[in-house]
């Protein structure tokens, strides 16, 4: 028993060639041999009868014959190699018996120590990753922390809503960030007589714009301590602004600056008086929606003049006006069928349409109306705009 067990398992380890080699020498030589032999030592009668036995033998043993040697030559190998794949597949890459060494064996037998190995580099590299991504969970965590509490620090230096509330009671403030962080920022500061208002756009997005609005309205307090000119603050920003970032020469490392809408409220005039750094005022009027326009320079950059005076407008404060600040992002924001901007002609219609509603629910019904327009497309830029009446 334990030599046919041996004789097996010899033949198992044997090539698909040399099997085959095996069985045809079986079938072509020795058996031809056995039966020239027994008819040579027996008689007619008797090879007759042998012959027969070995045809019906052959019949009967056909079927049972042809499924041993196939499993001996290669279905046995092929479900092993199959059941190998099946548990690479579930990530299963140990308990996997191998030959001794890749140079054993027959051709399914290296073959199964190759997809051991292939396997066995799957599984290290797939540890690497798994290792890989969650330091990548971690960072990405770590760094959603600081950007959450970046975005609290940001929102206080933001003018509170209460103080907005005391000094305008109808109004809507629309303040979206591209990003959790931003380079849009609204400020506000009461006055003898009133107050200055403006929204203010600064260059970048994210973090590098979010550095930009604390720096900014950091250097506001300083250009308003004693004048209330909405032209000259303008203008000391623009100062401000080069001389703390080093950018008053062709040599400078950085080219940053901001846009900007301010406007004073004089209470006691009746009178709103705007300037602009590359950013308009909208005026709701009788006859329509007015644009008034902003100088076109902006401020802080090396290429705006240090020398630059911005213009002031004077307008009216009257019954059933209404007036708007807003930043560039609303009316660049590409959406809609064609994929064009939400543009300034959409925005004043808007305005102009939604004229008898509560100016409350108007900026309401705007952050809607961007929202629909821009659809599937992405944010491109961070959004800022105030509304209110007096």
């Amino acid at each position: 028993m334990n030599t046919m067990m041996s004789l097996s398992g010899t033949v198992q380890n044997l090539s698909v060639e040399r099997k085959l080699t095996l069985v045809l020498l079986v079938i072509m030589v020795l058996m031809p041999l056995a039966v020239f032999i027994v008819l040579q030592s027996g008689g007619a009668g008797q090879a007759t009868n042998v012959l027969i036995g070995l045809i019906v033998a052959s019949i009967i043993l056909l079927v049972p014959f042809a499924k041993w040697m196939s499993h001996v030559l290669a279905l046995r190998a092929i479900r092993e190699l199959n059941d190998q794949c099946q548990r690479l597949k579930e990530g299963k890459y140990e308990g996997i018996d191998l030959p001794k060494g890749s140079d054993e064996g027959h051709d399914f037998q290296k073959l199964k120590w190759n997809m051991h190995w292939m396997g066995y580099t799957i599984a290290t590299r797939e540890i690497r990753l798994r290792r890989a991504m969650a330091d990548l969970s971690q960072a990405q965590r770590q760094i959603g922390e600081s950007l959450g509490y970046a975005s609290l620090i940001q929102t206080s230096f933001l003018p509170r809503r209460e103080d907005l509330f005391d000094y305008i009671s109808d109004h809507f403030l629309i303040w979206e960030q591209r990003d959790v962080v931003g380079g849009d920022a609204y400020w506000f500061r009461p006055t003898r007589n009133g107050f200055l208002l403006g929204v203010i756009d600064c260059t970048g997005h994210g973090v590098p714009g979010a550095f930009m609005t604390l720096i900014v309205t950091s250097l506001l307090q300083k250009a308003t301590e004693d004048t209330e000119s909405p032209a000259l603050v303008l203008a000391r920003m623009n100062g401000l602004i080069k001389d703390a970032l080093h950018q008053n020469g062709r040599d400078a490392r950085s080219d940053d600056g901001m846009d900007c809408a301010l406007c004073h409220v004089d209470r006691g005039k009746g009178c709103l008086t705007f300037a602009g750094a590359n950013t308009p005022l909208y005026v709701l009027g009788g006859d329509g929606v007015e644009i008034v326009k902003g100088d076109r320079c902006g401020l802080g950059y090396v290429r705006s003049s240090k020398n630059f005076e911005f213009t002031e407008h004077d307008v009216e404060v009257g019954e059933g006006k209404r007036f708007y600040l807003a930043s560039d992002g609303l009316v660049d924001q590409v959406g809609g069928e064609r994929g064009f901007p939400f543009g300034r002609t959409r925005l004043m219609e808007f305005i102009d349409r939604e004229r008898t509603s509560p100016i409350a629910a108007q900026g309401i019904d705007l952050a809607e109306e961007l929202r629909r327009y821009q659809g599937e497309e992405r944010r491109r830029d961070d959004i800022t705009i105030i509304g209110f009446e007096l």
